[in-house]
């Protein structure tokens, strides 16, 4: 599997593993996050991003930006289907003839696993939940929040670096317990 990933697709498959496991509270505010702790986690354990786009420092937390405005629509309802997003058409064609895909994560054993243990960690947990630990002190968001003027700022990058470090370290805390 070549990464990164589009976060659309890393957002699908949180979709479809919220809907095998029968969870209904799989809001934006909750999937944009277990979609942010599946990129930390794969920073820190890794040292290679898993999504291509750069997480933002919003007031509720990070955000992955496309996956913000592909599922925008659905407001605080529960997400129950895939995003889809416009590959292609036929210039001069009927609206029938426009190509729509649901980005996906190809399944793989290594990753099948790793998704499912992010889903299995932070699923049940609710959106707010998930949003407070995202707000702790020493945290990529509060770095990029605090520091680095998101609060002021539209659109304020969280780094990638800042990211895998904050992970790295909670995997070297856990190591030594």
């Amino acid at each position: 599997m070549e990464l990164p990933l589009k976060s659309l697709a890393v957002a699908n498959r949180f979709v479809e593993i919220s809907n095998e496991s029968g969870s209904r509270d799989l809001t934006l505010m909750k999937l944009l996050k277990v979609v942010y702790f599946a990129h930390g986690w794969h920073l820190g354990l890794t040292e290679k991003p898993l999504i291509n786009e750069f997480f933002q420092a919003w007031q509720f937390g990070p955000v992955a930006p496309d996956v913000y405005h592909n599922f925008k629509h659905v407001g605080a309802s529960p997400i129950l289907s895939p995003a889809f997003t416009f590959i292609d058409f036929n210039l001069g064609g009927a609206i029938d003839d426009m190509k729509f895909e649901a980005p996906s994560v190809p399944h793989e054993p290594g990753m099948d696993v790793f998704l499912n243990k992010i889903w299995e960690t932070y699923g049940k947990l609710s959106a707010f939940q998930l949003s407070e630990l995202t707000h702790q002190e020493g945290t990529p968001w509060h770095k990029a929040w605090y520091e680095n003027g998101g609060s002021t700022r539209k659109n304020t990058p969280i780094l990638d670096e800042d990211i895998r470090d904050y992970f790295k370290k909670k995997i070297d805390a856990a190591k030594s317990a």
